[in-house]
């Protein structure tokens, strides 16, 4: 099996919907994918609502939303140090 990359899927490009992250070779916005999945539709439903993506697009889509997030959850600790107290 091949890993997929969401970096060859998800672009940004000032010219294209403000340089928002889209699905590259469209003008459709990874937060329109975020939502439709958001809203509890599979990839299934995401395909349906968007018939020109691609399931590995979908899929890198949300590994865009898990790797944006882990990187504002790691700058985070950074802020926080080693010695800050956790939770409880």
């Amino acid at each position: 099996m091949s890993r997929l990359d969401w970096r060859a899927y998800v672009v940004s490009d000032a010219s294209v919907l403000g340089g928002r992250p889209v699905v590259r070779g469209t003008r459709i916005a990874a937060q329109e994918v975020l939502d439709v999945v958001d809203s509890g539709a599979g990839i299934e439903g995401v395909l349906l609502r968007f018939p020109q993506l691609t399931r590995e697009a979908v899929l890198a889509v949300i590994q865009f939303r898990l790797a944006q997030q882990y990187a504002r959850d790691r700058r985070h600790m950074e802020r926080r140090g080693p010695m800050a107290p956790g939770p409880g």
